[in-house]
């Protein structure tokens, strides 16, 4: 066992997302004594993660064997719903960012104050969607830029004197440090695990933790009270409806829930 906690570790692979029998493997009980353990697995690494995100295995009923047979599902071409509204943190530190709340708070708006609240809310979704957009891609960002700044320092290794190449690199690495502080508070953001306050930016890493977060939390089949099993998109409805009927709820829940994480990323409170 140690070797094999070794091995996974070297190559950097995780268990896949499963759902069925927790214990796969079982010797037949002999005069009511019988051992069950779960020894098979579906591993897979972290560029597995990127290519197929909804993977999940399905161990199923042994019968007559010591082994539970396992079905790897990899639906990468169900139809995927709209993603729901989801605030960047990095767009506070942009100048347009105040601007933008400034203008969408003074609109006028009549009701009561809750309701104001989230009108309001609401209608920043739009402004901060632009913003984000007008961000770009932060990774591509921050690659584009390191390979122009690479390209400058050469330029100046071969060409010292060269002002205007001097003042090009003052401005890159000035854009670059920015392009690069965007990225890590994106990736400190989904990732949401502690920050590492040492070294550089760590950035490999919080890519691959963020890969293997998202997929271990990711819920691929679910089972209703009815034993009624879901499967890929009709997952968030069923969640949708059990909890419609158990809370007595209607109406949007899930666009409540978006107003309320909106409201409190914008205005954190102080700690």
């Amino acid at each position: 066992m140690r070797d094999f906690k070794e091995c996974v570790e070297q190559i950097e692979v995780l268990d896949i997302n499963r759902f069925g029998l927790h214990y796969t493997g079982t010797q037949k009980p002999k005069k009511g004594i019988g051992v069950m353990k779960k020894i098979d697995r579906v591993m897979g690494n972290a560029q597995f993660l990127v290519d197929f995100p909804s993977a999940h295995a399905v161990f199923q009923p042994y019968r007559v064997s010591d082994h539970s047979p396992c079905v790897l599902k990899l639906p990468s071409l169900a139809k995927v719903s709209p993603k729901s509204f989801k605030f960047a943190n990095f767009l506070v530190h942009k100048p347009e960012f105040r601007e933008e709340v400034l203008k969408g708070w003074s609109l006028p708006c009549t009701g009561n104050r809750m309701y104001c609240v989230v009108k309001r809310l609401k209608q920043l979704k739009s402004p901060m969607r632009k913003l984000l957009y007008k961000q770009g891609n932060v990774h591509e960002k921050v690659v584009k830029l390191r390979a122009e700044l690479d390209e400058v320092q050469t330029a100046i290794d071969a060409d010292p004197t060269n002002v205007n190449l001097r003042n090009k690199e003052a401005d890159l690495v000035s854009v670059f440090n920015d392009a690069k502080l965007d990225e890590e508070h994106f990736l400190k953001q989904k990732s949401k695990m502690e920050w590492l306050h040492v070294g550089d930016s760590n950035s490999a890493y919080f890519h691959n933790a963020l890969k293997c977060r998202n997929h271990v939390t990711r819920i691929n089949c679910i089972k209703d009270r009815h034993g009624i099993v879901f499967e890929g998109v009709d997952v968030p409805k069923a969640l949708v409806d059990h909890f419609t009927q158990f809370l007595g709820v209607l109406g949007n829940v899930t666009e409540s829930i978006d107003h309320e994480l909106f409201h409190r990323r914008l205005c954190p409170r102080k700690a």
